[in-house]
């Protein structure tokens, strides 16, 4: 079961996440290392924050599946969906899809899992020792 702190735990990361992510997209210049892969690595821990808020099922599997979601994504891209779909350039779900396909982005998304599972260790180990 979820606890209420978990939720707010989550949600609290998921503000934190989504805060960066704006901040890099508003004022980051690109190109830049920060604006190309930066917030690539993030996305992955911000939908896992998000998803985490409301469900607790297979946690372990949980940052492995939201990795996939980017590859969803990425995959999606590389078939030029949003051309297929009709979406007009600067709408929303252009920006939420994206255009361009990157092997880069498939192994930022890699290192967003990674974050995920280095933080559940880091946590879980200040919840052994304070416990």
């Amino acid at each position: 079961m979820q606890t209420k702190s978990d939720r707010i735990y989550y949600l609290i990361w998921s503000a934190v996440l989504f805060i960066i992510e704006f901040l890099i997209a508003v004022f980051v210049p690109s190109p830049s290392w920060l604006r190309d892969y930066g917030g690539d690595m993030l996305i992955i821990p911000l939908i896992y924050c998000l998803v985490r808020i409301f469900i607790k099922i297979l946690p372990r599997l949980m940052p492995f599946l939201m990795c996939c979601v980017g590859f969803v994504f990425e995959i999606a891209q590389y078939f030029h969906i949003c051309d297929l779909l009709g979406f007009e350039k600067g709408s929303v779900m252009r920006i939420i899809i994206g255009t361009s396909f990157s092997w880069m982005d498939i192994l930022c998304y890699i290192l967003g899992m990674l974050m995920i599972y280095t933080g559940i260790f880091i946590r879980k180990r200040i919840q052994y020792e304070t416990a």
